[in-house]
């Protein structure tokens, strides 16, 4: 079996590439990033494609300021998306048997493979785009706040809808996605549910001095989506004597921050954004993680955090949830639930024995089901359903 997978960004296809490479069925891996890059993954230069000028026109959209039209920039955005989905149509080799590709990035690749007799697999990072939008409208208009600019584009949206219809598959990493898709009309036997994995060799327990402090820690954007609002609520009312909340990610919008002034204290540390290197340095230090997001595909802090030793608390809206035990190695809660997190939050905080045997269950579960290993023998063994040897 041959497999060409493809992405505009890095995402988890990288991680993908690598365990297609490693099980023997990567054909090309097609992106845009220059090949150095593909080569720190374990991607062999003869396997890749690296459409390196589309990756500096995406990246260059980054920069535009924030002050320009937001109709603007979503118009060069899109332009972006459909120069690579174009140019990426080009490269789709002609002897794959089958064709991956990122969503909103892949329409006219997935109709070339298609024309080539190839099975076609669309990969989705986060809930359905519609869904997502729903709930950060919900939540502006509950907060008295403008749409963020995070919400999907209607362009977007209606790529992507094109894309799920054409392709022969729908490849998702959580059944919270998979529930979204189905909720907006997608035939649930289309749909294949495949858990990002941790890197095992970065993430792991280390001997870190906590000072007896009760330590949550969050990781990822603080922003409206994130549900970041809800945590500080939550450890606000607690009042927890000799706690600290962590929070790690890039600093919030205007509209966002000022939301969440309130919420500011000694006890409440915004740390920025870390490189995932420096992530194990700060999960060691910690008691608890927390991801009460609204929307979030998966969560890759979720397991990454749990291989180092930390019971997480996560929102049935993080694909992670998945793989959390109840109980045992972390919690599931409501979104927007202020009373569920306090009341986890709180017996964590008072059944330290209980706590640690939650970290030690946290972590002997990542070491042992959730590594990229784990990822890449159930993608595989997918794909050959779809075309048996």
């Amino acid at each position: 079996m041959k497999v060409t997978t493809s992405c505009s960004g890095r995402f988890h296809i990288f991680d993908q590439a690598r365990q297609l490479h490693c099980h023997g069925v990567l054909h090309r891996f097609i992106n845009d990033y220059p090949k150095w890059m593909t080569r720190r993954w374990g991607v062999p230069d003869e396997k890749v494609e690296s459409l390196v000028a589309n990756g500096v026109l995406g990246r260059m959209t980054r920069w535009i300021p924030d002050s320009w039209s937001p109709i603007f920039k979503s118009r060069v955005v899109e332009r972006v998306h459909d120069l690579f989905s174009r140019r990426l149509a080009g490269y789709v080799p002609p002897d794959s048997d089958v064709f991956i590709g990122l969503s909103s990035f892949c329409l006219q690749a997935i109709e070339r493979a298609k024309e080539l007799g190839q099975i076609t697999i669309v990969d989705h990072g986060s809930l359905h785009q519609r869904t997502e939008r729903r709930l950060l409208e919900e939540e502006c208009q509950l907060h008295g706040l403008p749409l963020e600019v995070e919400s999907a584009p209607q362009w977007l949206i209606d790529k992507e809808d094109e894309e799920f219809s054409a392709a022969d598959r729908v490849m998702v990493l959580s059944e919270a996605a998979r529930r979204s898709f189905i909720e907006e009309g997608i035939d649930g036997a289309k749909i294949f549910v495949n858990p990002c994995g941790v890197d095992l060799s970065q993430f792991s327990p280390l001997n870190s001095e906590q000072n007896g402090c009760f330590r949550i820690i969050y990781c990822g954007n603080i922003s409206l989506r994130k549900g970041i609002h809800y945590l500080l609520q939550a450890f606000s009312e607690l009042k927890l004597d000799n706690a600290e909340l962590w929070l790690i990610g890039s600093m919030p919008s205007p509209s966002f921050g000022r939301l969440i002034e309130k919420y500011k204290s000694e006890k409440v540390r915004f740390l920025g954004t870390f490189q995932q290197g420096e992530l194990r340095q700060i999960y060691t230090r910690g008691s608890v993680l927390v991801l009460p997001s609204l929307a979030d595909g998966f969560g890759l802090v979720v397991p990454q955090a749990m291989a180092c030793g930390l019971p997480v608390i996560v929102s049935r809206n993080v694909g992670a949830a998945d793989i959390v035990t109840e109980g045992v190695d972390g919690y599931v809660v409501p979104i927007r639930n202020v009373e569920a997190l306090k009341n986890r939050l709180f017996f964590l905080y008072t059944n330290s024995t209980q706590r640690m045997a939650m970290a030690d269950a946290a972590c002997a579960k990542a070491q042992k089901a959730l590594g990229w290993d784990q990822y890449g023998d159930c993608l595989v063994h997918f794909l050959r359903t779809l075309r048996p040897e």
